[in-house]
């Protein structure tokens, strides 16, 4: 009886796992159209504003529930955290600094393919070919997204661009297998981790970049938005779905966060419907579902 019910707990733990990776890609895909809609506000300042909001709002919250505490875990596991989340941006950052955009984008998003095989190679249960047939028809699908960058040349400056925006999927891919290692760490550690970035991303900020305010309640209410989604629940969301998902699935599910947020975009009036992107949903969708697969099959079992 103890088997079944250490079974039905490993399960459910799975499920929420797997929710929580949908809902990080849900709130991801949500972070182009903020972002593009705050483009006066330097980079290094947003993410002051949003790891900070993260942590106070998250440091209330766990005042209030007795549990700050739970901030205080071994350095190892914060450590992890800390260069996982803040070298993603700052390669990511430089990256579109140096490179066209579309392709800097794609490169960065080349984690969940690294992730899906890094997993197949370290993994000692069996591998789901589908995870990885989900992984490359979204990544497909993806490249049929990406815009094509009119009159873009290469140079030393733009091939560092792309080294940058290389590097940023590379430390995602790294951080959300290794992150596995801390399945016992509290994710509420994560506002702390938040707090981390905060006052390092403002440090930056002050040192290369002028201060710009929000000037009107819209930026504000945006601000508000990513500290609090994006930023705020996704990072925590993605911290335990790393420790209790199914990597393999969610690192294939992840291409659908390029496509909402090209949806996003279209319902925002700042992209049009081609047939691109109908084919890229095709294309998606259909990865995501041949990923699933397996899990489907396992619950039919």
């Amino acid at each position: 009886m103890s088997i079944i019910k250490k079974s039905a707990i490993i399960k459910s733990r799975m499920f929420l796992g797997t929710s929580a990776g949908l809902l990080t890609i849900l709130l991801w895909s949500s972070s182009s159209v903020t972002i593009t809609s705050l483009p006066h506000i330097p980079r290094f300042q947003l993410l002051w504003f949003g790891f900070g909001e993260a942590f106070i709002i998250g440091s209330i919250i766990l005042a209030f529930t007795g549990r700050l505490q739970e901030m205080v875990q071994p350095i190892a596991s914060w450590l992890t955290a800390f260069c996982g989340l803040f070298f993603f941006y700052v390669f990511d950052y430089l990256g579109l600094s140096f490179a066209p955009p579309a392709k800097v984008t794609l490169l960065s998003y080349l984690w969940p393919i690294m992730l899906v095989i890094a997993l197949a190679i370290l993994s000692k249960r069996q591998f789901h070919i589908a995870y990885l047939l989900g992984a490359v028809m979204g990544l497909v699908g993806m490249i049929c997204l990406m815009p094509a960058d009119k009159g873009s040349v290469i140079n030393f400056t733009v091939v560092l661009g792309y080294i940058f925006g290389l590097l940023s999927g590379v430390v995602w891919a790294i951080y959300s297998i290794v992150n596995r290692k801390y399945a016992a760490v509290p994710t509420a550690m994560m506002i702390g981790v938040c707090g981390g970035i905060a006052l390092v991303s403002m440090a930056i900020h002050f040192m290369f970049e002028t201060t710009i305010m929000p000037n009107s309640l819209k930026d504000i209410c945006i601000i508000l938005y990513l500290g609090c989604g994006p930023i705020g629940v996704a990072f925590l969301a993605w911290d335990y779905a790393t420790k209790n998902a199914d990597l393999s699935l969610i690192g294939s599910l992840s291409y659908l966060a390029p496509l909402l947020s090209t949806c996003w975009l279209v319902l925002a009036g700042r992209a049009s419907v081609t047939f691109s992107l109908l084919f890229a949903v095709l294309l998606i969708v259909g990865g995501a579902v041949v990923a699933a697969y397996p899990l489907k099959k396992e619950k039919g079992s």
